[in-house]
């Protein structure tokens, strides 16, 4: 046998070398960090847009109730008073601030900078059978009764909180929802006298207040509701997020109520 040619017909095994084992190595770990990256963005993102979802879920419920409550000021049973000085023939004050609420008053409010959170309360009677709700969602189980919906920001509480309370006072207010730093309300008055509806002017509560007879002219109110940023820890985000709506007095628009 030729050892020389059966030599010669063997070929020669060469693996990776240690360089190309390092490439293919860095190339892989780049290739995860970019995954790693990508990840970690899609969740920032969901986070992101499910606290989106969740302030403007408690936005529209704040602004859903506070609509229901001041749209029904005045509200009174027909069958029983003619008018809203038949409805609450005696002066009052609310408990939890002490302003005062005149013969036939439906509303009133405190205001002392816009730093510091208004408060607005809003009176309302029912019948206890034509299904008017209080600012708690509650309804009279005992026939007919009034209502001082009493809505303020309590800045005390972990998360800060926009409350509310049925009678007035502020130890028993129920939390609406989290995370409202101020609240700020302008109403609207028709200073033209008569039954006119159109605003010709806004003041704030202690405005109102000093005005002769100023509670009786407000037509509607412009409500302002300031929301703690979810995402203010993020560069570029403004630490606070507002919402507003004007809402109109059904009493004094002409609305009839239901």
């Amino acid at each position: 046998m030729n050892t020389s040619s059966r030599s010669g017909g063997v070929r020669r095994q060469r693996g990776y070398t240690l360089i190309e084992i390092m490439i293919a190595l860095l190339v892989a770990l780049f290739l995860l960090a970019g995954l790693g990256t990508l990840v970690a963005g899609t969740r920032k993102t969901g986070s992101n847009q499910m606290s989106l979802a969740q302030l403007q879920d408690e936005q529209r419920l704040a602004m859903s109730i506070l609509n229901d409550v001041v749209q029904k000021a005045g509200y009174f049973n027909t069958t029983s008073y003619y008018t809203a000085t038949d409805a609450w023939p005696a002066a009052t004050t609310v408990p939890a601030n002490g302003a005062a609420l005149a013969i036939g008053q439906i509303l009133t409010g405190t205001h002392t900078s816009i730093s510091a959170p208004d408060t607005l309360a809003v009176r309302y009677s029912t019948s206890g059978t034509d299904g008017i709700i209080n600012c708690a969602g509650g309804t009279s189980t005992t026939g007919a009764a009034t209502y001082i919906n009493y809505f303020s920001v309590n800045t005390t509480t972990t998360p800060t909180q926009l409350q509310c309370s049925s009678d007035g006072k502020s130890d028993d207010g129920v939390a609406l929802v989290n995370d409202v730093v101020n609240m700020q309300i302008w109403y609207g008055l028709s200073t033209g006298g008569g039954s006119s509806a159109n605003v010709d002017t806004y003041m704030t509560a202690d405005q109102v207040t000093a005005l002769t007879g100023g509670w009786f002219q407000v037509t509607s109110l412009r409500v302002t509701l300031t929301f703690k940023n979810p995402l203010s820890a993020q560069p570029g985000q403004p630490p606070y997020v507002y919402f507003t709506r004007v809402i109109a007095l059904q009493s004094r628009a002409g609305a009839v109520f239901p």
